[in-house]
């Protein structure tokens, strides 16, 4: 079962870090709270006054999720 989260993300203040290390960190967070191994998706991200709001996607199940083939024609 593919579950969404939401996150507020604080990244160190540093003058070299940007957008990717946000998304890095959201992904990281993200396998800890889903407690998976298996990818997490950045699905949304907006910067506030408290840090970055993410919005993070994945699978829930220990055994993994197959995502459904798309069928192209």
């Amino acid at each position: 079962m593919l579950v969404r989260k939401a996150l507020i993300v604080k990244p160190q203040k540093r003058v070299d870090s940007d957008l990717g290390d946000v998304i890095a960190l959201a992904r990281s967070i993200g396998k800890h709270v889903l407690k998976t191994k298996e990818n997490v998706r950045v699905l949304w991200t907006c910067e506030s006054p408290y840090g970055y709001v993410v919005i993070i996607e994945g699978c829930s199940q220990p055994s993994g999720c197959k995502m459904e083939e798309k069928e192209n024609e």
